[in-house]
C-alpha cells in the first residue's frame, strides 16, 4: 500500500498503489510527473515487485512544508500499512541526538568540546591515553577518539539481541582496558563505543538518563511526541516489525549501555520535525545550538575513487561532491531496520527514508532524493514513441576511455517488464556505487526516441545508434560528471530473486530430543581455531549456541524445515543433522551463504 500524506502543499489524497496521470510508453499526454508520484512508483516497485522491504515511509521537506509517501505493511503477515506515525528503529541516527545534548551542555556552561572525557567519568575507569594525549569530548563526537566500532566483551545472552545485556560495568571494563594505537584526534574511525562513552558522560554531568535528556532538551520543545527508547502501550502499537536480510522477523533491538549511540525509536512525522529544525524551516530556541553542531570539525573521508569527500561535524556527516552540493545526514541500522536522515542547507530540503526491512540502498535513496529535481515543472515529461523497448534491454559497461581501477566492471543493466523499462546497477558489491549514475535501480520513462529519464531522479541518458539504427551505447551526467556506457551484450540481466525464507514446521519434542548435544569442527578459513556447536530444547523450540573465534555470539533459535534440516533465522544460515543407518545422530552440516559447508562430529 502507498500512501501520500501532505503539510504545507495543497491538499492531494492519491490512491494506494494506483498509477499516475503518465504511465504508457505510447501515452501522449506529456505532462510532466510530480515527484511524490514517481516516488509512488518507485516505492511500490522495491516493495512489490524487488521484495527490498517489507514497508518503507519517506518523508520530503522544504520552504513549501512536508510530505510523507509510505508503501508496504507493518509485518509480513499483517495489512497494516506503515505510514508517518508507524514507530520504527532509527539506529545510529541516534548519534545525531548525542551531538545535540553534548552542544546543549556546552551552551549550558556546563562542559566544555576540549574537556578530557576522563572529568566526567567514575574515578574508577581507566580512560586510555596516548603518549599523555586523552581523549576529549569532541574526539568522541567526530569519531576521532582511537576508540573501535564495537566492543569485544558483549558476551550476550542471545544472538538476536546482543546488546541488551550490555551494562555500563561492561563498558567501562572494555574503555579501561583498551589500548590506543595512535593519538587521539588525529585519524577519523567510526564508533559506536565512542559515543556510548560521550552519552555517559554528559548523563552523569546532567545527572539524568539518556531518554529523558533526550525528551527533555529535543523532543519536546521540538513537539516529537513519538521518539523514545522507553515505548508507551501507544507507541508499542504503532511500532513496526523488523526483518533482516533474509527475510525474516528481526528481534527488536535494546542497546543497554550503548543507548547513546543507537537506540531511538521515531517516526517520519518526528524525523520531519527533527529535519526543518536543523534546518531552521521555524527558528526555536534549539536553532543555534542545532547550527553548531553542523559545522565541520574534521576531515574524515578524502576518496579519489568516488565523487564524495566527507567531513564530521558533532556527530553529523557532511558530504560535498564534485557538483558543489553539501548534505548533512547520518544513517542508521539494526538487525532488522534501516534508515536515513539528510538535509541540504543551500537547497532548504530535507529527506528521512525508514525501512523495517535490512534494505542497504536505504541511504542511497536518501541522498538521491536530495539530489533530484522536486519542482513539477522542471522534472521531463513522458513523450510518446514508437521506439522498441527490446532495442534498448541489454548489459552496458563503462566506456574505456573512463574504466579505471575497480570502475573497469562499472555495469548496468537495462531489462522490460511488460510496457516499462527498468535501469539496474550491476557488477561487485565493493565498488563505489555512487560514482557514475544513481545507485539504485529506477524505470527509465522517454522523453524521445533516443532521450530517456530515470522515473525518480529526472536524470537524462543518451542512447546512441549505429548506421543501421542498434543501440550501442548511452550517455549522460550525474553530478556534474559526464559518463558514457557502451553496450556489450543485447541479453538483459538476471533479475536476482529475493531471498525466500524457509517456513518452520511443528515437531514433537521426541524428534527435537535425538538431535541435542555437542558438536565440533575442525579448524577451517572463517574459524581458525575451529567451531563447537551445543544443541538443546527448551519447551518446544530448538535452541543452540556456537563457541569459537569468529563465531555468532549467544544462543539462537533453531526452527526446523524437516525432521533433518532447520534453520537459524538470524543469519540465514542452516543445519542438516546426518543420522547413521541406526537412526543416531552424528554430525550435522553447517550451511553459510558464500561459504563452504562445514562438518562437525557429535562428540
Amino acid at each position: 500500500m502507498v500512501v501520500a500524506s501532505f503539510t504545507g502543499f495543497a491538499l492531494l489524497c492519491l490512491a494506494a498503489c494506483q498509477p499516475s496521470r503518465s504511465v504508457s510508453v505510447n501515452g501522449h499526454s506529456g505532462a510532466q510527473e510530480s515527484v511524490t508520484d514517481a516516488l509512488h512508483f518507485f516505492l511500490q516497485h522495491r516493495v512489490e515487485v524487488e521484495k527490498k522491504d517489507v514497508g518503507i515511509v519517506v518523508g520530503l521537506v522544504d520552504e513549501r512544508g512536508s510530505q510523507v509517501v509510505s508503501c508496504g505493511r507493518m509485518d509480513t503477515d499483517t495489512d497494516r500499512a506503515v505510514d508517518g506515525d508507524t514507530l520504527f528503529e532509527i539506529g545510529s541516527i541516534t548519534k545525531t541526538f548525542t551531538g545535540v545534548l553534548l552542544e546543549d551542555m556546552v551552551e549550558r556552561g556546563k562542559m566544555k568540546l576540549d574537556d578530557p572525557v576522563a572529568k566526567y567519568l567514575p574515578p574508577s575507569m581507566n580512560v586510555p591515553a596516548y603518549r599523555g594525549k586523552q581523549i576529549t569530548l569532541l574526539d568522541l563526537a567526530t569519531h576521532t577518539s582511537g576508540l573501535p566500532d564495537n566492543a569485544d566483551n558483549l558476551e550476550p545472552r542471545r544472538a538476536d539481541n546482543s546488546r541488551a545485556d550490555y551494562s555500563l560495568q561492561k563498558l567501562d571494563a572494555f574503555v579501561s582496558g583498551y589500548k590506543l594505537t595512535r593519538e587521539p584526534g588525529s585519524k577519523y574511525e567510526y564508533s559506536t563505543v565512542g559515543i556510548a562513552l560521550l552519552a555517559q558522560a554528559i548523563t552523569r554531568k546532567a545527572g539524568r538518563d539518556y531518554d529523558a535528556l533526550v525528551v527533555d532538551r529535543i523532543c519536546r520543545p521540538l513537539k516529537m511526541d513519538s521518539t523514545r527508547i522507553t515505548l508507551t502501550p501507544e507507541l508499542s502499537s504503532r511500532f513496526a516489525q523488523g526483518h533482516n536480510y533474509f527475510g525474516y522477523k528481526a528481534a527488536h533491538t535494546d542497546w543497554g549501555a550503548l543507548a547513546g549511540g543507537a537506540a531511538l525509536r521515531s517516526t517520519a512525522n518526528d524525523m520531519l520535525k527533527f529535519v526543518s529544525a536543523n534546518l531552521a524551516s521555524a527558528p526555536t530556541d534549539l536553532t543555534r545550538l542545532l547550527e553548531k553542531t553542523h559545522i565541520a570539525r574534521f576531515r574524515a573521508h578524502l576518496d579519489p575513487d568516488t565523487d564524495v569527500d566527507t567531513d564530521v561535524g558533532l556527530t553529523w556527516m557532511i558530504m560535498h561532491d564534485t557538483a558543489k552540493t553539501t548534505i548533512i545526514g547520518h544513517g542508521g541500522l539494526t538487525r532488522g531496520f534501516t534508515t536515513f536522515v539528510g538535509f541540504d542547507k543551500a537547497r532548504h530540503r530535507g529527506v528521512v527514508v525508514l525501512s523495517n526491512s535490512l534494505d542497504l540502498d536505504v541511504s542511497r535513496i536518501g541522498r538521491l532524493l536530495l539530489e533530484c529535481e522536486w519542482r513539477p515543472e522542471l522534472r521531463p515529461a513522458r513523450a510518446s514513441t514508437s521506439g522498441q523497448l527490446d532495442q534498448l534491454s541489454g548489459q552496458y559497461r563503462i566506456s574505456p576511455a573512463q574504466a579505471n581501477g575497480s570502475l573497469t566492471r562499472h555495469g548496468i543493466g537495462i531489462y522490460r517488464e511488460g510496457d516499462r523499462l527498468f535501469m539496474e546497477i550491476t557488477g561487485p558489491a565493493t565498488w563505489p556505487k555512487h560514482v557514475l549514475t544513481p545507485p539504485v535501480e529506477d524505470e527509465l520513462v522517454p522523453e524521445s526516441e533516443n532521450v530517456f529519464s530515470q522515473r525518480l531522479s529526472g536524470i537524462r541518458i543518451l542512447f546512441s545508434r549505429d548506421v543501421r539504427g542498434n543501440i550501442t551505447g548511452f550517455s549522460g551526467r550525474y553530478r556534474d560528471r559526464a559518463f558514457s556506457y557502451v553496450k556489450v551484450s543485447d541479453q538483459p540481466p538476471k533479475v536476482a530473486a529475493p531471498p525466500k525464507p524457509s517456513v518452520a514446521i511443528r515437531l514433537d519434542s521426541r524428534h527435537l530430543d535425538v538431535l541435542a548435544g555437542n558438536y565440533e569442527f575442525a579448524p577451517s578459513a572463517p574459524y581458525p581455531k575451529g567451531l563447537k556447536l551445543t544443541i538443546w530444547r527448551e519447551g518446544d523450540q530448538l535452541i543452540g549456541q556456537f563457541s569459537g573465534e569468529n563465531a555468532l555470539q549467544g544462543a539462537f533459535d533453531v526452527d526446523p524445515a524437516s525432521e533433518t534440516d532447520f534453520f537459524i533465522t538470524i543469519d540465514g544460515s542452516h543445519l542438516t543433522f546426518r543420522k547413521n543407518d541406526k537412526g543416531v545422530v552424528t554430525a550435522v552440516i553447517y550451511h553459510q551463504g558464500g561459504q563452504a559447508d562445514l562438518e562437525g562430529f557429535r562428540i
